[in-house]
């Protein structure tokens, strides 16, 4: 079908479709055979797609079928090959929770280290902590190669008596192929919409081509992102360690008496600690007074004169009412001498 004669729309959309069929085709080669090949190149050539993008997909299926084909027969060429393979390549999660009581639980966690160190691994986390009235613990998580693996963690058990001890195994191989087989199929779809860019027509045309190139590319990224993570998780074993003392470890007693002088310095360092405390508050309250202090200095003076107005108010009556009284003593002391 010549695709030059369809309108843009149409000829975007068959381009897509194409694409999308395709990475189908790849994506379900390997579990439909060739009968699921047959039906997915007869939806592409339903969906008006170009033909070469059919002989494509066709071609990527049915070799993807026989791959599958040829991996299933066994790898080895003999009855029960392929179960030793199927075997050996498991994709598999190691984990283990080791507890051990040590004498020393500082030297024991550099102990740890170098064992780690040692098998090629490295020291994910590690926690030290000695709490106050209590005893010092040591938490540490060890990335251990899968082949040094059983190794390592033995020694790990001979730093001290091993209190516990849990592994676990996680099966991943599913998720793997899984993820790998997404991975190819996103590879191959944007090949195919890579190469469809020559064949728009107009910035329409254009533009929503490289809007689903972006799309795959952003799937594409995510499943690299998590395929680099199952490596990880399979390729290193982990290792959380934990390291406590002995059940009947005790704290170095103190001495029972720290004497005359003893006693001065301790009693000079709590005088000490007086006189920065009290200095600290000191100065701690000397901003909150010197604010008081400006701001209630006026109302304090209106108050006073008002209270020594108030105190000066009585003085004068009394003293008026007093005049009189004087006043009549001075005219009796002339009538008095004319007496005489």
């Amino acid at each position: 079908m010549d695709t030059s004669a369809l309108p843009p729309a149409r000829t975007v959309g068959a381009v897509i479709a194409a694409g999308l069929s395709a990475w189908l085709l790849v994506a379900c080669g390997a579990a439909g055979g060739g009968a699921s090949a047959d039906r997915s190149t007869e939806a592409v050539s339903q969906g008006s797609a170009p033909e070469m993008a059919d002989e494509d997909a066709a071609a990527g299926a049915a070799e993807e079928s026989a791959d599958g084909a040829e991996t299933g027969e066994g790898g080895e060429g003999g009855t029960g090959g392929g179960t030793d393979v199927e075997i050996d390549a498991r994709d598999l999660i190691h984990t283990a929770d080791l507890s051990v009581r040590v004498d020393d639980v500082a030297g024991a966690s550099e102990a740890a280290k170098d064992v780690a160190v040692e098998a090629g691994g490295y020291v994910a986390s590690e926690q030290l902590s000695t709490p106050a009235g209590g005893t010092p613990e040591s938490s540490l998580t060890l990335r251990i190669p899968n082949e040094g693996y059983d190794d390592a963690l033995g020694e790990l058990a001979e730093l001290g008596d091993r209190s516990s001890l849990e592994r676990s195994v996680e099966d991943v191989t599913e998720e793997v192929t899984d993820v790998e087989s997404r991975i190819e199929s996103a590879e191959a779809s944007l090949e195919t919409l890579r190469g469809y860019l020559d064949e728009a027509q107009d910035v329409d045309d254009l533009l929503e081509v490289e809007r689903e190139i972006q799309s795959r590319q952003a799937e594409l990224e995510s499943l690299q992102s998590r395929m680099e993570s199952l490596s990880n998780l399979t390729s290193y074993s982990t290792v959380h360690l934990r390291l406590m003392p002995p059940e009947t470890y005790l704290e170095e007693p103190e001495e029972d008496s720290i004497g005359f002088l003893g006693g001065l310095e301790r009693g000079w360092r709590a005088l000490l600690s007086l006189g920065e405390g009290l200095a600290v508050a000191v100065g701690w309250v000397l901003p909150f007074a010197a604010v008081v202090l400006v701001v209630g200095a006026g109302p304090w003076i209106w108050w006073r004169r008002r209270r020594a107005a108030r105190s000066a108010t009585p003085t004068a009556e009394r003293t008026i009412d007093s005049a009189p009284d004087t006043a009549d003593g001075g005219s009796d002391a002339p009538d008095g001498g004319d007496g005489r």
